[in-house]
């Protein structure tokens, strides 16, 4: 009788141990899966692929043999995503080029694959070569903007390549607040509607509260009474002549004084809604910016 009971003490006992070694080799292959996941992802941001694009060139590219010419990246959003370029024609900086507007700029407009956003994969580094090679740019004068999904892939992008773009202007995106401290150097005009009932108008006051802590020179349109489509900041010339102040150039400090100011920008808007009073601005007249 002992030893029938000894027996099965062993016998409850051994399956106990065989159900912990299957419990926890099957945590073991979820936690392995996890980190090969996880691994995969920072691989895929990394791995370089080729987006397609449009360029639209000066009017007069042709005759300026001998220049250099500033470049625009601009993101689009995510309604016109895909394979089809021509869908970007149908509203942003694309729309008004395509209707007749005349810039001193090359614009490249790469479109994003459905399913991916303008993080996932390292698609600039293909096409700044490959424009690099066919056009006459001037990588002192690169300049990054994008509006909803391009918005935030204009500050994430800025945040991988710190010292890539001479000046960035996202439009109603949003970004983390630790980004703001990587960004200090780079003039940033940030566009936003108050009423955006997509990307609420609170996750660009963050970031811009962020950057003005760091002393960093920000500039703010807070756009009274508009939503999502804030899409006619590109029919803007003041977007452009702006983006004319900076290029992305090392200098002594004793040469800092003979460059020129950020300008100061009156922001539209300042007051958030009721329910976000904790992140009204602290914007003062005499605000100057680092100057570059």
């Amino acid at each position: 009788m002992q030893n029938q009971r000894w027996s099965n003490f062993l016998s409850s006992r051994n399956l106990f141990l065989e159900n912990m070694h299957r419990i926890a080799v099957v945590f073991l292959l979820v936690g392995l899966l996890c980190f090969s996941n996880q691994s995969t992802e920072a691989q895929n941001s990394d791995k370089k692929v080729r987006y397609n694009y449009l360029t639209f060139l000066p009017d007069n590219y042709d005759s300026l043999k001998n220049e250099l010419l500033p470049v625009i990246f601009y993101l689009h959003g995510r309604s016109v995503s895909g394979n089809d370029l021509n869908r970007l024609k149908r509203y942003g900086l694309p729309y008004f080029l395509d209707k007749g507007k005349k810039l001193d700029f090359i614009v490249v407009a790469p479109q994003c694959p459905w399913g991916k956003n303008w993080a996932s994969e390292n698609w600039l580094d293909t096409i700044f070569t490959e424009i690099n090679t066919q056009y006459r740019i001037d990588p002192s004068r690169v300049y990054l903007t994008g509006m909803s999904l391009g918005g935030f892939g204009t500050w994430e992008l800025a945040n991988r390549y710190p010292h890539k773009f001479a000046a960035i202007a996202p439009l109603c995106g949003g970004a983390k607040d630790e980004w703001a401290k990587n960004l200090t150097h780079l003039p940033i005009w940030v566009f936003h509607g108050a009423k955006d009932n997509l990307v609420p108008v609170v996750r660009s006051d963050r970031m811009v509260d962020a950057l003005i802590a760091c002393e960093a020179p920000v500039v703010y349109s807070r756009l009274a009474g508009k939503g999502h489509d804030i899409h006619r900041v590109y029919n803007d010339d003041n977007l452009y002549e702006w983006f004319k102040n900076f290029t992305l150039r090392p200098f002594d400090e004793d040469e800092k004084d003979s460059l020129k100011p950020l300008p100061f920008i009156q922001v539209t808007e300042i007051l958030s809604p009721d329910n976000m009073d904790k992140y009204k601005f602290k914007i003062h007249e005499n605000y100057q910016p680092k100057v570059f």
